[in-house]
């Protein structure tokens, strides 16, 4: 019988498939990531549309208002939004943005409304006649980060949402709000239903507005535990967390030792108060103004047309 003798792989071979493996791997691991990505961000439009779906649904039952931004119950529970329309969205689910930390841990109503850290997945901006104005005068332009986006402007800003009260009339001072209760917007009072932002992704349910500016960076209040993004900086208002290769630019930074340089400059999910859904870079959404009055020049002449339901 013939023998035949197996050969097998040399040292050249088998490096020169390994490169190619490496090289290959090098090509498309990029491109899993930039799918993934794509694949979460497509998860979170669906989920906002839900959500923005169930705003619409509240207004139809609530005299066309939009839903507050939060209710302050009897016994000092804070109940967001996104709380008080769970009757309507049927799901906490929506409320857990794949783009963002995971806090599925907190996805349930065993906390009444007050497991903060999947609440703040998502804000809604509260009308600044519902604040205090202890904290904040609703202008954006005045942090130095802010500043570079406006050209050293200032520009004004406002929300939709109101705030409810069943606390005898008494809020905490440190929320930023007024005692007793203020009405959200209605729905017919939107000067540009369209451009105008009703919910987007952020850091806290009410953007932090109560208490500092909308282009400032602040350590979200309470314990670690209780944030969104833990022990970090984060924008007063939406982030651009849909595209997260953008770095410290999205939006959050280590606390204390963290040190903002610019606004973020990725993308940002959010609904129009007209129930449709968008993708939009951060700063075209926060730079995008229309000109209002100054009040006798006292005032900004420019707002942020995207938070800014009179119209110009």
């Amino acid at each position: 019988m013939n023998k035949h003798k197996r050969r097998g792989f040399t040292l050249i071979e088998l490096l020169v498939v390994i490169a190619i493996i490496a090289i290959l791997a090098a090509i498309l691991f990029p491109v899993f990531a930039q799918a993934k990505r794509a694949a979460k961000s497509s998860v979170a439009v669906s989920d906002a549309k839900q959500m923005a779906l169930g705003q619409l649904m509240y207004t139809s039952d609530s005299d066309d208002m939009f839903s507050p931004v939060v209710e302050y119950d009897s016994n000092w529970h804070a109940l967001p939004f996104s709380y008080l329309q769970q009757p309507y969205m049927k799901s906490w689910g929506v409320l857990l943005d794949p783009t963002g930390p995971n806090v599925l841990q907190n996805s349930n109503d065993e906390s009444g409304g007050t497991a903060f850290a999947i609440y703040g997945l998502w804000g809604m901006g509260p009308v600044q006649a519902a604040t205090d104005g202890s904290f904040s005068n609703y202008t954006f332009g005045s942090s130095a980060t802010g500043a570079a986006m406006t050209g050293g402007q200032v520009w004004s800003y406002d929300g939709i949402g109101g705030v409810t009260n069943s606390s005898d009339g008494i809020i905490w001072s440190a929320y930023g709000y007024k005692a007793g209760s203020t009405p959200s917007l209605t729905t017919t009072s939107i000067a540009s239903p369209a451009d105008q932002v009703m919910i987007a992704q952020a850091g806290d349910w009410d953007f932090m507005w109560q208490q500092d500016n909308a282009d400032s960076f602040d350590l979200y209040w309470g314990s670690c535990g209780f944030n969104t993004y833990g022990c970090n900086l984060v924008t007063n208002g939406p982030v651009a967390r849909s595209r997260d290769n953008d770095g410290k630019v999205i939006g959050t930074y280590p606390w204390p030792s963290g040190t903002p340089s610019q606004e973020p400059t990725g993308l940002t999910i959010w609904a129009g108060t007209d129930g449709h859904v968008k993708t939009t870079p951060y700063r075209q959404l926060m730079g995008t103004t229309v000109p209002i009055s100054n009040n006798g020049g006292e005032g900004p002449t420019k707002a942020i047309k995207a938070f800014w339901p009179k119209g110009s």
